[in-house]
């Protein structure tokens, strides 16, 4: 149960925040080199966030030409490679963004983003995190601290714990670390507290198919028969035909 990927590109869309959608066209003739750069910068973010990955391409690749220098260009030009899926290319251009901003966290985040999901190097994408997190004033450290622990399950799960704790110790309703830790806790045996960090989601956000699945298993492991069967009916009724109602009726089928 991860999240990392709707995360991750919240993130990095979320270095260009300032851009808006609006901005359209061509660099001025008359504009000098930098100033040309920078708004062709403008122009790709904002292709890019329309999803026009061939025209964000185009002016993004004109923006680090003009000014090699310009971090955030060469972040969103990572990007618009991954989704091309242009894979060393976009390495490439995170670290070019990662090593012009220095400890700027944006950059840190999208490159540690980036190892971990498409490279599968979470070591080495969680020494980007921990750098990104040393910043105490970034805006969105909760993310940074959701993305590490996300990271952090493929390497050490109490490791994980940690990180999404520090998170919640920021945001107390926060939904993605409640189930995070919900989730984290009970793949370490910790029922009770999976328990209550469920119950919590549920108060907050509602119910979804792997949310009412992971109660089934909470319940059946604390050995509360009656609780697991409210999870199960509610799932079969609500979401009859979702993959976790397939497994919970598998599930029944083999207990006889």
């Amino acid at each position: 149960m991860t999240y990392l990927r709707t995360m991750a590109l919240v993130a990095t869309l979320g270095l260009v925040g300032c851009v808006t959608t609006e901005v359209t066209g061509d660099a001025p003739l008359m504009a000098n080199p930098k100033e040309a750069a920078q708004i062709n910068q403008e122009l790709g973010i904002a292709y890019l966030r329309q999803g026009n990955y061939a025209l964000a391409r185009l002016k993004l690749e004109k923006a680090v030409d003009g000014n090699p220098k310009l971090a955030t260009a060469h972040s969103a030009l990572g990007l618009v490679y991954e989704r091309l899926g242009a894979i060393d290319e976009a390495e490439d251009e995170y670290r070019r963004a990662a090593r012009l901003a220095g400890d700027d966290p944006n950059a840190l985040n999208a490159l540690g983003v980036f190892l971990c999901l498409r490279r599968n190097e979470p070591d080495d994408a969680l020494r980007y995190f921990d750098r990104a997190l040393k910043y105490p004033l970034y805006p969105n450290r909760v993310m940074l601290f959701t993305n590490a622990g996300v990271c952090a399950r493929k390497v050490d799960l109490k490791m994980a714990e940690d990180y999404f704790r520090q998170g919640l110790a920021l945001d107390l309703t926060s939904s993605e670390l409640l189930l995070q830790l919900s989730d984290v806790s009970f793949q370490q045996g910790n029922y009770l507290q999976s328990r209550g960090f469920l119950e919590r989601y549920i108060t907050t956000i509602g119910v979804s198919p792997a949310v009412l699945w992971l109660g089934v298993q909470i319940e059946t492991a604390l050995g509360d028969a009656r609780a697991a069967e409210i999870y199960g009916q509610r799932l079969k009724s609500e979401f009859p035909i979702s993959v976790e109602t397939r497994m919970l009726l598998e599930q029944e089928r083999d207990a006889g």
